[in-house]
């Protein structure tokens, strides 16, 4: 939540034991938001609560042992956290949820590759209407995800019908939600194919 990235070579994660093994140590108050397996030239994608997003190559960050801390991955403001992370693909979009459950799509090209540690780009506007940033998933025209609320309520949206606008914009509403309500999670359907492997 605090915007530090580790990565680690999946042998190191070669263990039989039950009860787990430390995969990195966290700084009191502070939570694990995303894993990702990455294949080494992977561009890393890491958003906030506020809406800002960076783009930065893996290769900006050296690989650890189980146990460490990691490194700064986005600088971010007082009062802002991140929120997810996912792994930029070519022709993909970047899609953003708010706790409103307005969504829009970003083709993953208008981010820019910059330097790890920085404060990071709009990945969307934030307004008081349509509340903060709570998932992201780099996603395709093909793929369909699910929305859920706090109060368990789901819908599942193919994201070939949420709209595609630029960086700097609100997004549109594609779920809605009751006064008390709000969207807290976002999640790729599994495709037919995957459900079988």
């Amino acid at each position: 939540q605090r915007g530090t990235v580790k990565k680690t070579c999946l042998n190191e994660y070669d263990s039989s034991r039950k009860d787990g093994i430390i995969a990195l140590t966290l700084d009191e108050g502070d939570e694990l938001v995303g894993v990702n397996l990455t294949e080494g030239e992977d561009d890393v994608i890491i958003a906030t609560r506020r809406g800002l997003a960076i783009r930065f190559s893996e290769k900006d960050v050296r690989s650890m042992g189980r146990a460490a801390r990691g490194v700064r991955g986005i600088n971010l403001s007082a009062g802002d956290q991140v929120i997810g992370m996912d792994i930029a693909k070519a022709g993909a979009s970047l899609l953003m949820v708010t706790e409103s459950g307005a969504s829009k799509r970003t083709p993953v090209a208008e981010f820019r590759t910059q330097n790890r540690g920085g404060k990071g780009v709009i990945g969307m506007k934030i307004t008081q209407r349509n509340g903060l940033i709570v998932g992201l998933l780099v996603v395709s025209e093909e793929d369909e995800v699910m929305i859920i609320t706090q109060e368990g309520i789901m819908i599942r949206v193919p994201v070939s019908g949420i709209s595609t606008m630029g960086r700097s914009t609100q997004g549109v509403k594609t779920m809605r939600t009751s006064e008390k309500d709000k969207v807290v999670a976002l999640a790729r359907v599994a495709h037919a194919e995957d459900e079988e492997s």
